[in-house]
């Protein structure tokens, strides 16, 4: 019981190396119908446009994010099944290895493998047409930009890890639906604030920094970007890490 409380780097291995194994062959196959798709929607497009094949970047990243957040929210569905759930939960590991094994594999394994095969879209998709190696495609894929989405996208897919862990079926439209009612009620939140400290009984809400005082626009205009900017990079994947490492306990309890 003592070693399942602690972090073994080798138990973390063999569960990384059976969840792979487990679920590899599922995974292949998605990963070579979109792999596919991308390749053949390339060629087209090279075949149009031969200097152009670096456009389809921003494609790329979108079913990247896409379907890694589909992934993510996946990534727990033994722990969701009857039959399979029992035997997982047995497992010789500890809570915090049950959570790292599985942001490993989708924060870090998974984007890599998206990026690797991005970089071979391009290259296949500008030999075939071109018929020559030329690197310039290829800075789309490697820009400052894409390290930026990729950032984005790590930062981001750890709201679909808790989802992954905390509602038993339908992960991914489950917590798209309580991201939207989450994003509706700040909004809402934030409208009744704007209107309590802007507006006026009977008129129409005025919001611009001809309505504010010098405090007021500092704190809305610096301060509360920077705070924002703050808890997105730095407090967002830990809150929902420390999140998602509870709701594992409480299953596992």
């Amino acid at each position: 019981m003592e070693a399942q409380q602690s972090l073994n780097i080798h138990r973390l291995y063999f569960l990384i190396r059976r969840h792979i194994l487990s679920n590899g062959k599922s995974w292949l196959i998605a990963y070579g119908a979109i792999a596919g798709t991308l390749l053949v929607i390339t060629l087209f497009r090279g075949y149009f446009q031969p200097t152009d094949i670096g456009g389809l970047t921003g494609l790329y990243f979108v079913v990247m994010f896409i379907g890694g957040y589909i992934f993510t929210a996946g990534i727990y569905g033994e722990l969701h099944q009857p039959q399979r759930s029992y035997q997982y939960l047995s497992l010789p590991v500890s809570t915090t290895e049950r959570l790292l094994s599985a942001w490993f594999i989708t924060a870090f394994l998974f984007p890599a493998v998206a990026i690797l095969t991005m970089a071979l879209i391009v290259f296949i998709g500008n030999l075939v047409m071109n018929f020559t190696l030329d690197v310039t495609p290829f800075a789309g894929v490697f820009s400052a930009e894409s390290w930026s989405s990729l950032k984005v996208y790590w930062i981001t897919q750890s709201m679909f890890l808790l989802g992954a862990a905390y509602f038993r079926g339908y992960n991914f439209l489950k917590t798209v639906l309580a991201l939207f009612v989450i994003s509706v009620a700040l909004q809402i939140i934030a409208g009744v604030t704007g209107w309590i400290l802007f507006g006026t009984p009977g008129a129409q809400v005025e919001f611009g920094t001809q309505q504010m005082s010098q405090q007021f626009e500092d704190i809305f205009l610096r301060i509360f970007p920077s705070v924002a900017r703050i808890v997105f990079y730095y407090l967002f994947v830990p809150f929902f890490l420390i999140t998602t490492w509870y709701s594992l306990k409480e299953r596992q309890v």
